[in-house]
């Protein structure tokens, strides 16, 4: 039983844990899981954490690491759940007069499909007919390209395996039995795992102590940067936190259980990265909160700011419908007493979020000397800020029309050029931007007599550039890591890779700031790319990779910089040296 939980919910909790265990392994035998998922979303925060105790009861496991395993499986099965959910109303209500009676091709063509729902195992043999027309349903809820996908990913894992049947794991690369698998992570090996819990806990309030330090983290409104800001503030630090929809962003943190403890430690300002003058007024907002944190009176000698983490990165381009979902939804949480009291920001310089961040240039052919040309169009500043702006190179000016598909698995060609510039930046211009304008009110100054500036010594100063594996080189050409799909994205992250290989030494011989570039690892996937089991870890253990080079700087007093760091390792290279 878990200490300090009131013993009145703790059967309710237990039930609801095994339920979710029996609907995880339903979906993962392609079966109709329970609605107790959907159900959920209502659920108060004390059950929320009482039914992750009983997912994960393991004492050595972190309560954020138990709810974000939660978490994890809640929205998977509501994944799942989305695709079966395809009965219609009209379905429910047919009459046995309007029913129509199938002739015999079309029988034999049931029988056909009955035949490969049950080899791929969809439906078992003793399977009550309601279920079987839920399975037939599932399948129509797809798309033909979908129902392929997974008849090949079928006829590959149904394939006749070898007697070992091992899989490698995520952070040593070695094979391993699923019998070996931790506990938590099955994509790790048991040791890996240990590693991974041990070297994610450093960073946690019990051994991390960041009393009276400042950080800056961008893109902190969900996901990776969400959970690196509560680490941050759970440890005593003040935080920053940009996003493009503040409002939100603030009223997500102030739902929080632990809220009241940290409120005055957190700022959140608005801020568009796909604009460069946002990222001048974050970093004006940032210098003012030095001098003056709290509105009081501006101090002459304003407060250094000891981390900046580069999280805000633009991966997936979010459809203009999406955007304009968010902005109205910011604009009836603007006004919130709690929002206003966690804004960094001025009657007179208020943040507005804008469609595609305000972006005028509209990439369109032009007929010039009988030869078809790209020019840019509409840049007049005197146009309205949140006009919607098409999306690359078109020939029509569609502003409903959406890709496809996901940048992820976007060729060259696919590629709109505008996502091709706001990638580039939100992704590279940005951070250098803020490395530029605040690396001076960061750390300290050597002193004269200081032995070698390259001696190990504490850290006075943080940069974390939150990278990824796609900005370094391959062994090898034929690698199919990148293989010709979202070019844009690797070429940013390789942007910013190079601005810690070349600043890193400035900055610590300068001002003793660390800079290092960290991949926080594999945490979430396009939708295409989705598998059954889920990604190999989670938003929480992305943020213990973030912040262990702040751990290891204040914890054990080593400094670490100028390098690209996956899975808590410190020596790799950004890039290959032949």
């Amino acid at each position: 039983m878990k200490e300090g939980l009131p013993e009145l919910h703790l059967p309710d909790a237990e039930t609801i844990a095994q339920r979710l265990r029996q609907d995880q392994q339903a979906c993962r035998e392609r079966k109709v899981p329970s609605n107790l998922a959907v159900q959920l979303s209502s659920a108060t925060e004390d059950i929320f954490d009482e039914v992750a105790w009983h997912l994960t009861p393991q004492v050595e496991v972190s309560k954020a690491l138990r709810s974000t395993r939660c978490k994890s499986i809640i929205k998977g099965i509501k994944a799942y759940l989305g695709q079966l959910d395809v009965m219609t109303k009209s379905e429910e209500h047919m009459s046995m007069d309007s029913m129509h009676v199938p002739a015999s091709e079309e029988l034999e063509t049931t029988l056909k499909v009955l035949d490969y729902l049950q080899k791929h195992k969809v439906v078992a043999p003793t399977e009550p007919l309601s279920e079987v027309l839920l399975a037939v349903r599932g399948q129509l809820s797809m798309n033909n390209n979908t129902r392929y996908t997974q008849h090949e990913r079928f006829q590959r894992t149904d394939a006749p395996k070898t007697s070992d049947a091992k899989k490698r794991c995520y952070i040593c690369r070695y094979r391993f039995s699923p019998t070996d698998s931790h506990e938590l992570y099955p994509s790790l090996c048991r040791q890996c795992g240990m590693f991974n819990i041990g070297c994610s806990n450093l960073s946690l309030p019990e051994k991390l102590d960041l009393t009276g330090k400042i950080a800056l983290v961008t893109g902190g409104r969900i996901n990776l940067g969400y959970s690196t800001v509560l680490r941050l503030l759970r440890c005593g630090a003040k935080v920053i936190v940009s996003s493009r929809y503040p409002a939100d962003a603030a009223v997500r943190y102030s739902t929080e259980p632990d809220f009241s403890q940290w409120e005055k430690r957190l700022k959140v300002v608005g801020a568009d990265f796909r604009t460069a003058n946002d990222a001048f007024r974050l970093v004006h907002i940032v210098k003012q909160l030095l001098c003056a944190w709290d509105g009081e009176t501006p101090s002459d000698t304003p407060q250094s700011l000891d981390i900046l983490i580069n999280n805000a990165a633009q991966t997936l381009t979010d459809p203009i419908k999406g955007e304009v979902k968010a902005i109205s939804r910011e604009d009836h949480l603007k006004d919130h007493p709690q929002t206003m009291a966690l804004l960094a920001e001025s009657e007179n310089d208020r943040y507005t979020p804008r469609v595609r961040g305000g972006q005028q240039a509209t990439w369109i052919p032009r007929i010039t000397n009988n030869k078809t040309q790209p020019q840019i169009e509409g840049a007049s500043s005197t146009q309205p800020t949140n006009q919607i702006a098409t999306k690359g190179l078109r020939m029509t000016n569609n502003e409903d029309e959406e890709p496809s598909k996901s940048s992820w698995v976007q060729s060259l060609h696919e590629i709109p050029y505008s996502d091709l510039i706001s990638a580039h930046s939100v992704n590279a211009f940005v951070p250098l931007i803020l490395c530029r304008e605040l690396l001076p009110v960061m750390g300290t100054l050597p002193p004269s007599s200081s032995p070698s500036p390259s001696a190990p010594s504490t850290p006075a100063g943080y940069i974390i550039n939150v990278s990824s594996r796609e900005g370094i080189l391959e062994d090898t050409p034929q690698s199919s890591s990148k293989a010709g799909h979202h070019v844009h994205t690797n070429m940013s992250k390789a942007a910013i890779n190079m601005i810690t290989e070349t600043e890193a030494q400035a900055a610590w011989k300068g001002r003793r700031v660390a800079m290092n570039s960290v991949d926080p690892g594999y945490m979430s996937a396009a939708p295409e790319c989705l598998t059954d089991e889920g990604c190999p870890i989670g938003f929480e253990d992305g943020a213990g990779r973030v912040l262990w080079p702040i751990a290891v700087g204040e914890v054990e007093g080593k400094a670490v910089w100028g390098r690209f760091m996956k899975h808590f390792r410190v020596g790799v290279a950004i890039t290959r040296r032949g």
